[in-house]
């Protein structure tokens, strides 16, 4: 607790001493800024009316464990927020603010004293935390409802449980393949112009989606055989299978796709729009600002629906454990370890390739990887690691300044080694789980499918949830393993983040390799 008067100085002091504490009760970083701009702007209304003399009294503690900070005056009954001010400004547009920043900040007048108490907001749980809450709830509650009758279990799956699981797979469905429309058709026309794609831009496109087809195969070949695979009679692939699923990428018209929810035809529809915005540039300025507007309408809509998630992951596993369905959950634990495994052939393989074509040692490149990678594996955030990419990649790997700049920011988007492979995991595993036949043409379907759909993957909450969708939609696999990949997918997010960069960061040393950009000197100095 200290004393001020209301001078300037002090005022500064008071909201540089608020900021360190609320720096160390580690409060989000932006309600620590409001608070401060809060504090000062009510202090200063103090001083308007009291004069610099007036005391003013600062207390910052934690109640409950949550940091509190109180502010007493010893005046004259004042309330900021809600009398006139002298100027004639109304403190209600101060108080409006306030309240719209979330502070709902807290005045009362007691023994003389003007209290006013700002408390930052509770720190939402983490998308694991929830997860783990769900899970264990519905596990905990459906375990306890198992000794129920089977009939009162029954009747609460079908008229309880069933109908919202469909509605919300329902929702998931109609939303499903405007998101990735739009998202594509819009990505691809936030380029800016063609000139952006020289020798070296598509160079690095034709690269990206071709390793990411070869790394995906690489890495999903040697599991394999930890799956039931039912040939379904055949035992070689036939070329013309081949050729009629890339000739079944084109549509027979613009609607169909988005009835059908093939995800193939939507992203081929989204690249033919996408591309023709693109090429026409003004031409198309009204087109490209409604593709622009839907975008953000439709992600509105999926970040909404995402926070329903965790309901919807409580009731699914709850309807599992009261319909004797509990063995299903084992099987995540199968796709987190075979996915794993693919993790690992596949970050081997590209380490050992640039080790051998580059001529340094893999040792030395893994630890010059590690920095980004570790960072990847803690927050499950891409932006969170940029930084530290870029500069990996420039200064510790010697790529050209000018791949980095193009290709990091790319990459992070586009380049998903990762979800290329959690895509096709899990699409083996619930396959299994659910009896569906699987034939060469099917894998070759869920390879495609697979990689197309991680490229495409909205990078929104819940941008996944609608593309495994459309994934098991496509491939025979029923809805109900939706809740599953949910949770793996929560779990796995960490690595899988890691993954990408670190199968980016190898992928631009080639590439910077081959169009003779790479300083072979600083990718080859041992770090200290």
């Amino acid at each position: 607790m200290s004393t001020y008067s209301l001078t300037n100085t002090n005022i500064d002091i008071i909201s540089e001493t608020i900021g360190e504490f609320l720096d160390s009760a580690k409060v989000d970083r932006k309600d620590a800024l409001r608070i401060k701009f809060a504090t000062e702007e009510t202090l200063l209304n103090y001083q308007e009316y009291f004069g610099e003399a007036q005391e003013v009294t600062l207390e910052c503690h934690k109640r409950f464990g949550r940091p509190r900070v109180l502010i007493s005056i010893a005046c004259d009954r004042f309330n900021p927020f809600d009398e006139k001010l002298k100027q004639g400004e109304s403190s209600e547009v101060l108080n409006g603010v306030l309240v719209n920043m979330g502070l709902a900040p807290n005045w009362e007048y007691v023994n003389g004293e003007n209290r006013i108490t700002f408390v930052p907001r509770k720190k939402p749980p983490s998308q694991m935390e929830q997860l783990l809450v769900s899970i264990g709830s519905a596990i905990a509650i459906g375990g306890a409802c198992t000794f129920l009758p089977s009939d009162i279990r029954a009747t609460i799956a079908t008229y309880g449980i069933n109908p919202i699981f469909d509605t919300f797979m329902g929702m998931l469905s109609a939303i499903a393949g405007p998101l990735i429309f739009f998202s594509v058709a819009w990505g691809i026309y936030s380029i800016g112009d063609t000139s952006t794609f020289s020798t070296v831009g598509k160079k690095m496109m034709f690269r990206f989606v071709v390793m990411s087809f070869l790394v995906t195969v690489i890495g999903c070949i040697p599991i394999l055989p930890f799956f039931n695979i039912v040939l379904d009679g055949a035992t070689s692939f036939n070329l013309f299978d081949l050729y009629k699923l890339i000739l079944g990428m084109v549509p027979n018209n613009f609607i169909a796709p988005f009835v059908t929810g093939n995800p193939l035809h939507i992203i081929f529809v989204s690249i033919v729009i996408g591309l023709s915005m693109l090429i026409l540039g003004n031409k198309t300025t009204i087109a490209a600002k409604l593709v622009e507007q839907s975008n953000y309408m439709v992600n509105l809509i999926m970040e909404t629906i995402s926070k329903f998630v965790p309901y919807f992951i409580f009731l699914s596993i709850f309807g599992m454990v009261i319909g004797d369905n509990f063995e299903l959950l084992v099987q995540g634990s199968k796709i987190l370890l075979v996915t794993l495994l693919a993790y690992t052939i596949a970050v081997a393989f590209y380490v050992g390739l640039v080790s051998f074509r580059r001529k340094v040692s893999p040792f030395i490149l893994l630890k010059k990887l590690s920095q980004t990678f570790f960072i990847a594996v803690t927050t499950a955030s891409s932006s969170a690691a940029f930084a530290s990419n870029m500069e990996t990649c420039e200064r510790k790997l010697g790529i050209d300044k000018r791949i980095v700049n193009f290709g990091v920011p790319l990459g992070q988007i586009i380049y998903m080694i990762g979800g290329c492979i959690l895509f096709m995991t899990a699409a083996l595993c619930m396959a299994e789980v659910y009896g569906v036949n699987i034939s060469p043409i099917w894998l070759v379907t869920a390879l495609f499918i697979s990689v197309i759909l991680a490229i495409a993957t909205p990078p929104i909450p819940g941008g996944s949830l609608t593309c495994y969708t459309l994934l098991f939609l496509q491939l025979n696999i029923p809805a109900e393993a939706i809740p599953i990949i949910i949770a793996v997918e929560v779990i796995m997010d960490f690595v899988c983040t890691a993954v990408n960069l670190l199968c980016l960061q190898t992928e631009l040393v080639e590439l910077a390799g081959e169009l003779d950009m790479l300083d072979y000197t600083k990718l080859r100095k041992a770090m200290k």
